[in-house]
């Protein structure tokens, strides 16, 4: 059980990592893209462009995208597949933009910088919260790792102090113990855990 725990959690990690790097690369990336427009070249010729001078995981994603469109899929749905096997928020501003320029017209290398520079704004953003909610999540890590700190040291000091403990209801006075901490560990997280809103263009 521990170990299957221990799987998911890494898993998740290695996940979340690769989620972040493609966050890091997409303004460079639509940069590129919208250069590449500029220039003359044709959207799916810009993005084979981006791919080649991209690292991991920006080139491995819209390889498989280029892929699916030379099957005959649409560029747009193969984009937003890929948003949502990602679950980047960025990345379904972009796609949900280039739907609307798709519908309405207009130059999409005029379109793609702008939101390379929204993304910016949002990643600077997101930067700052980080640094200003990190005292918050340290005083959640140092108050509940406090608790099993004091007790493991009272034991060492004085190991017949906690005996009561071990006893009668004492074993329910620790579970509640536990309980509350790891609830108060969570109520804080989620206090300094701050959701940055986004609008469409």
């Amino acid at each position: 059980m521990l170990a299957a725990l221990v799987c998911v959690q890494m898993l998740k990690r290695r996940v979340n990592k690769r989620r972040r790097a493609f966050e890091a690369q997409l303004p460079d990336a639509l940069s590129v893209v919208a250069s590449s427009l500029s220039a003359g070249h044709t959207f799916l010729r810009a993005v084979q462009m981006m791919c080649l001078e991209a690292a991991l995981p920006m080139s491995e994603e819209f390889a498989r995208v280029l892929a699916e469109t030379s099957l005959g899929d649409p560029i747009v749905d193969a984009l937003d597949r890929m948003t949502a096997r990602l679950q980047v928020r960025d990345m379904e501003m972009v796609v949900q933009a280039m739907r609307i320029q798709q519908a309405v017209g207009g130059r999409l290398a005029d379109l793609l910088p702008t939101l390379a520079d929204t993304i910016r704004a949002r990643a600077e953003v997101r930067r700052e919260v980080q640094v200003l909610t990190a005292e918050g999540r340290v005083s959640a890590y140092v108050l509940a790792g406090l608790v099993p700190f004091l007790f493991i040291m009272i034991q060492v000091v004085n190991p017949g102090y906690a005996k009561p403990l071990y006893h009668g209801a004492g074993p329910y006075v620790l579970l509640g113990c536990g309980v509350s901490v790891v609830t108060g560990l969570f109520v804080i997280l989620r206090m300094v855990k701050i959701k940055i809103l986004w609008a469409a263009p």
